[in-house]
């Protein structure tokens, strides 16, 4: 070992032991080493069809298959999340969607609904990070369900000063030395916590994953029965790009090797090209399939190489980097992974109360925790709030009853702009708050116009 390495590595010791310290180290390893651009872009090309099926061409399975293969099933979702973005300072999982119920409350009707409706006792996997583990665990202890819930901490690590790559200390910076590693931490941990090995004791093979925030990603049997059948280690779907998705992970072929492309790896000249819709026509949802037999395998060989990819902050004052890992990188650790191309409804995030607005509004139904987009719409209006609104407590004051957005083709609202009941947006509206609060009376119907306060 260099002078260098000694002395990050005992750093590290005060923080990390074991797997934990092997495994950061070999992230800070690859980080020092520089992202790694494509070397030769003209080698690389749009997958075929047999690593890019599309969803339609998949043969739907009878109903004792689909009941077997439920068995075998378990349900994850990525929960390390807060809702910092909208002004929450508890999980994102935690807030409320519709219905009085949060994405939390839905996901597991989901469960409940296709336990009930399958005979079938589907666990439910929640990795949290220290943020949101104690709150998830007492919300979770004040609800009803028959779903087997197997929560589980994913690992904290130090942060490192920007310029000398040394862990920042608790004693000076408190919880913020610390951050949870990226969602691709979840290998790791299932398989130190013993989780993976209890899960395959109980019969579970197959694990479907997503990010908590997604409600589209629910369970679909064709999908399960394409990895059942076809004995896919690792399925990743993909949905088409729309210009909002042209920076999202897209999957290319090499040497007739599936693999994951993101923005950082593209060389500076060819991001134009990989932002187009033309040769990368798709991007990933981190809707996740794994088969937990062939992980055991892979992991068995030791940790998985994943993507390093790196997060600078500021600490106060101080510059900061983490370093994260993804879970969608793990693809090109198994021999035989695809892709999928899947509608766009099954992936609907919620980053922004813009996405929220959507959520809650008439253009969807609930029903037994899944959201259906009314039949009369084609694609979502484009909506743009403005950081008055992006605040949750904002939000839900200033729009207190969510407007008929049917006919709604575009929304932009900027500053102060409050509804007294309920409203009919059509067409293209903008309504601007931001000299003075612009405040809209109970029923009123506002079609393609720009309105001030």
């Amino acid at each position: 070992m260099s002078e260098d390495k000694d002395f990050l590595w005992s750093a590290l010791g005060r923080y990390l032991e074991g797997p934990q310290r092997d495994a950061y180290w070999q992230m800070i390893s690859q980080f020092r080493q520089g992202p790694s651009k494509i070397q030769d872009w003209h080698s690389i090309a749009t997958p075929d069809s047999a690593s890019l099926p599309d969803f339609s061409g998949l043969p739907s399975p009878d109903d004792s298959k689909t009941t077997h293969q439920l068995s075998k099933l378990v349900v994850g979702k990525l929960n390390g999340g807060m809702g910092t973005s909208m002004g929450c300072a508890g999980p994102k999982s935690l807030i409320e969607v519709r219905d009085n119920k949060s994405f939390l409350d839905l996901i597991l009707e989901q469960i409940e609904s296709l336990n009930r409706k399958w005979g079938q006792k589907i666990p439910l996997l929640l990795m949290n990070s220290f943020y949101t583990h104690e709150e998830t665990q007492v919300h979770l202890s004040g609800l009803k369900t028959s779903a087997e819930i197997i929560g589980f901490q994913q690992n904290k690590f130090p942060r490192l000063h920007a310029d000398s790559l040394s862990p920042l200390t608790p004693d000076e910076y408190g919880d913020q030395a610390y951050y949870p590693p990226g969602h691709g931490d979840f290998y790791q941990c299932i398989w130190q916590q013993g989780i993976l090995q209890r899960l395959l004791d109980a019969g579970r093979e197959i694990l479907f994953i997503s990010n908590a925030d997604n409600l589209g990603a629910t369970v679909d049997p064709v999908i399960l029965n394409y990895m059942d059948e076809c004995n896919i280690p690792f399925l990743m779907e993909m949905t088409a790009k729309t210009p909002a998705d042209v920076k999202g992970g897209t999957l290319y072929q090499q040497d007739g090797k599936l693999k994951l492309l993101e923005i950082a790896r593209v060389p500076d000249d060819k991001v134009d090209e990989f932002c187009d819709q033309k040769k990368f026509k798709v991007f990933n949802t981190n809707n996740i399939w794994i088969n937990l037999v062939a992980l055991k395998d892979r992991l068995s060989q030791g940790p998985l190489e994943l993507t390093v990819l790196v997060n600078r902050k500021n600490v106060g004052e101080t510059p900061a980097v983490q370093l994260e890992t993804a879970i969608g990188s793990a693809l090109e650790c198994f021999e035989g992974a695809v892709g999928l191309t899947v509608s766009r409804d099954r992936f609907l995030p919620v980053k922004k109360t813009d996405d929220l607005l959507l959520l809650r509004s008439n253009l969807f139904t609930l029903n037994k925790g899944q959201l259906k987009m009314s039949p009369q719409k084609k694609h979502l209006p484009k909506i743009e709030l403005g950081e008055f609104l992006q605040n949750i407590e904002n939000f839900q004051n200033s729009l207190p009853i969510i407007p008929d957005l049917i006919n709604l083709e575009e929304l932009k609202i900027d500053g102060e702009v409050r509804f007294e009941g309920t409203a009919s947006l059509k067409g293209k509206v903008h309504l601007n708050g931001l000299k003075k609060p612009l405040i809209l009376p109970s029923g009123a119907v506002i079609t393609d116009e720009s309105l001030q306060g």
